[in-house]
């Protein structure tokens, strides 16, 4: 029998799904190691195996396919812990990284401190060479002043190299050039070049892109390239497949080429988590929700397309390329409540994470956190973490939360409590708001898709609020993103700068670019394994109006060349989009063309789910007793009634106030809600 495997590295744990080709699912979780993230994988494969009868070999042996999304990229760039990084630029341009684009995050704040660079300005090295806008070469590159910058680098120690040329874009050639001299002279130092990383105009973000890819190299490298052979070793003959922030999956060598995809690798699956799920029950318009250990994760899902972003930004520092729009905050059942110097309560950023951990691991957490509060709440059962693997300790979570909390602000420990669980829940309402009501979206017309461990704790609460209609937890909604990486695409996505306008259009050269770029993609799929009937190309371009300083990228034919017929309706797509997103267009005006992409999606085999049969048994064969859950509404505890989720079988209804416990996961069902059991093992919660 042969199976298919995500994996994904949170902050507090790592999460694994398995699935055969008959569609049985085996879902597990194990505690995140950040000094070393493979023991934690190697751990979950080992009990993987177990639950299958199989040795840790045998099971990757039989792996058809295995995906990983991972933090390490991300954390290294919030910790600011990566290596030490130079660049190389054109000569008078070392300063990019510090005027930016001219503008501050808060414009009007003139206390507000700047933001970190990332490579100090020693270490931001000239040399000398000019190419202009058409590609041709004014000066050529001075070899000799890249080996002298090479000089500086090898004496400061320099461990990564970014190198970020004028019009790179249009023409590589000196960029190619600078990387074999760095090569020879700093064996073993990774180069990245930005005409390989985002090859498009505006300096600062590309410059940008380019830092942060050779400053998340090093460290992402090692660890997947020892994943990779860990994996050949014990049997596995296929490409390791890395989750990558566009929502589809790349190889690793195609990733170690353009580190920036690993950014945001993991939260970036839950959306085709959330609309595998939906699609199957006719729906396409979702909000998927994520809460993990550390974070809290949204992302709109509209017609069935994830909404995507070019204006990601990680410490104000731009990523530059298309990423799901995946807006995260600190709320995840590790967030640390805390008074601030008002005396008002707050809940996270900060997270107790995977080591301490909350209060009631035990594991020498002090402070409470949110998990400590679902403990105390009654809504965890401390017999029954992770089905019984990890011991946890209410009394422990009792103690933090009237020590920090309770007690300086005179409240019992179940009012400070139920004050933190209000709290968060209205940080995740408002996370849920910025990328709905803030955009001018009303969430009423959408269905929550719920994952993470906490988040169908919070699902009830979170829909009600916000005057949601219905959400949707799937069976595999505890490790959401991990299965949404074995249902998402290898994707690839390319782009080619090229200036032109509707009045002129330069059809030519732009049905030239797009042959090159997809027989390019087309060659790389096929390399995987992908036959053509399997590969998917879709073209798009970056339009704006003249004078205009920002584009919105437009969907064109992908079928056949670009005609003069069809300079007409690209227009209009333009003009749509515009007054779809500020309210006005000016269809008269002429539209200026600048960047020319496609998106390569090898598609992989349907995964199959289960079918269940409706039952006739009563939903009490799924009870398992009752016990004192706190109602907010009441303030106060009340007797409710307990189910097994893997007993909850389809035709089954559950009426509130109930709580059903799965191994993974725990769903709050409050009072005058209705939970039902769909014929994919699916929990569908009717808010009201």
């Amino acid at each position: 029998m042969r199976h298919i495997l995500g994996v994904d590295i949170g902050g507090t744990f790592t999460d694994f799904a398995l699935i055969d080709d008959a569609g049985e699912i085996n879902l597990w979780k194990e505690a995140t190691t950040p000094a070393d993230p493979g023991i934690a994988i190697r751990d979950g494969l080992a009990a993987l195996a177990e639950t299958r009868g199989l040795e840790i070999r045998q099971l990757i042996e039989s792996l058809d396919l295995f995906v990983h999304g991972q933090t390490i990229a991300t954390n290294t760039v919030i910790q600011r812990n990566g290596p030490k990084t130079g660049l190389l630029c054109t000569e008078g341009f070392r300063d990019v990284l510090y005027f930016r684009d001219g503008f501050k995050p808060d414009r009007y704040n003139v206390s507000l401190p700047r933001e970190k660079d990332f490579i100090r300005r020693d270490l931001r090295l000239p040399v000398t060479e000019r190419i202009d806008y058409r590609g041709d070469v004014l000066q050529k590159l001075d070899e000799k002043s890249v080996r002298e910058a090479v000089k500086v680098f090898k004496k400061h120690g320099v461990e990564s190299v970014a190198v970020a040329l004028l019009w790179s874009i249009v023409n590589p050639s000196h960029e190619q050039k600078v990387k074999k001299i760095v090569a020879k002279q700093l064996p073993g130092v990774p180069v990245v070049l930005s005409s390989d990383v985002l090859p498009m105009i505006r300096e600062w973000e590309r410059t940008s892109s380019t830092v942060l890819s050779a400053y998340i190299l090093p460290g992402i490298s090692e660890y997947t390239i020892n994943l990779e052979k860990y994996l050949a070793a014990n049997g596995f003959g296929h490409n390791l497949l890395v989750m990558q922030l566009n929502g589809g999956t790349a190889t690793l060598a195609q990733l170690l080429k353009r580190p920036i995809y690993a950014l945001a690798s993991g939260p970036a699956a839950g959306p085709s988590a959330g609309l595998y799920c939906a699609e199957r029950m006719k729906v396409n318009n979702v909000i998927t929700i994520d809460m993990g250990g550390t974070s809290f994760d949204v992302c709109m899902v509209t017609d069935g397309h994830p909404a995507l972003t070019q204006d990601m930004r990680i410490h104000d520092n731009p990523v530059g390329v298309s990423a799901i729009e995946v807006h995260s905050i600190g709320a995840g059942g590790g967030s640390i409540a805390w008074i601030d110097k008002g005396g008002a309560l707050q809940v996270g950023p900060q997270s107790a994470g995977a080591e301490p951990g909350p209060a009631c691991y035990e594991l020498g957490g002090d402070q409470p956190t949110v998990t400590d509060v679902n403990v105390v709440l009654g809504y965890i059962n401390p017999d029954y973490f992770l089905g019984g693997r990890r011991a946890i300790n209410a009394e422990a979570s009792a103690r933090a939360i009237d020590k920090v909390i309770a007690k300086p602000l005179g409240l019992t420990t179940e009012q400070a409590a139920d004050g933190i669980f209000r709290i968060v829940n209205t940080n995740m309402v408002n996370a849920i708001r910025v990328v709905s009501v803030e955009k001018g979206i009303d969430p009423r017309g959408y269905n929550l898709v719920v994952g993470g461990g906490a988040g169908p704790i919070h699902a009830g609460s979170l829909g009600r609020e916000l005057g949601m209609a219905q959400a949707i937890i799937p069976r595999f909604g505890g490790v959401f993103c991990s299965y949404g990486m074995i249902v998402s695409d290898v994707r690839l996505d390319l782009v080619r700068a090229f200036a032109s306008n509707t009045a002129a259009l330069d059809l030519a050269r732009i049905n030239k670019i797009f042959s090159e770029l997809e027989g390019e993609a087309i060659a790389e799929l096929k390399s995987q394994g992908f036959p053509r009937s399997r590969i998917e190309i879709r073209r798009f371009a970056d339009a704006k109006y003249s004078n205009q300083i920002h584009e919105l990228t437009i969907p064109l034919p992908s079928r056949g060349k670009i005609k003069k017929s069809d300079i007409g309706d690209i227009a209009e797509e333009f003009h749509g989009l515009h007054e779809r997103m500020f309210s006005y267009c000016v269809r008269e005006s002429e539209v200026d063309l600048f960047h020319w992409r496609i998106t390569a999606l090898g598609k992989l085999p349907d995964t199959e789910a289960r079918v269940f049969k409706r039952t006739r048994k009563p939903v009490s064969e799924a009870q398992k007793g009752t016990r004192p859950v706190y109602s907010s509404e009441a303030g106060k505890f009340k007797k409710t009634k307990i189910y097994d989720g893997d007993l909850l079988q389809h035709g089954m209804t559950v009426v509130g106030p109930a709580v059903i416990e799965q191994e993974n996961m725990t769903v709050v069902v409050l009072g005058k809600q209705t939970l039902k059991i769909n014929r994919y093992g699916d929990f569908v919660l009717a808010i009201n």
